[in-house]
């Protein structure tokens, strides 16, 4: 049975992460709603990175819990990875690589292999109008 309130899109419980003795994220509650936008706001050194770094799987926390959609980002990052989309400030795209290879290396990341991975580097090809410039360098598109 489902509960009458929103259900729970993203919850953290005294998230931490340390490096040494420096304290990047010191002890952060949070609870985001379904359905809900949500801005992640506070000055340089604040923790924002670190805490969607933790949320997107890409850094372990030191103590604390957080899940995302349901699941544990520790003991199930496979399954939050699945159910999320992340596009980091910077280097959300090897300049170096084709638009083509860039995604056959996120799909190899996630386990696509075969005739999988090549059908869906082609769709997401597609779906963001790339097909005809899926062999040129990402730097020279627009940002």
């Amino acid at each position: 049975m489902l509960s009458s309130g929103p259900q729970v899109a993203i919850s953290t419980v005294q998230l931490c992460k340390r490096y040494g003795e420096f304290t990047a994220l010191d002890r952060l509650d949070l609870n985001v709603a379904h359905g809900r936008i949500f801005g992640l706001l506070g000055p340089n050194g604040a923790g924002k990175s670190t805490t969607i770094k933790i949320l997107t799987t890409l850094l372990d926390a030191s103590s604390g819990s957080a899940t995302v959609a349901g699941f544990d980002v520790a003991a199930k990052p496979v399954e939050v990875r699945r159910r999320i989309g992340y596009v980091p400030q910077l280097l959300s795209a090897d300049g170096a690589l084709t638009a083509a290879e860039n995604l056959v290396l996120s799909a190899r990341l996630y386990g696509l292999h075969g005739r999988k991975r090549v059908a869906r580097v082609s769709e997401a090809l597609a779906f963001a109008g790339l097909t005809p410039v899926a062999n040129h360098l990402v730097r020279t598109f627009s940002g």
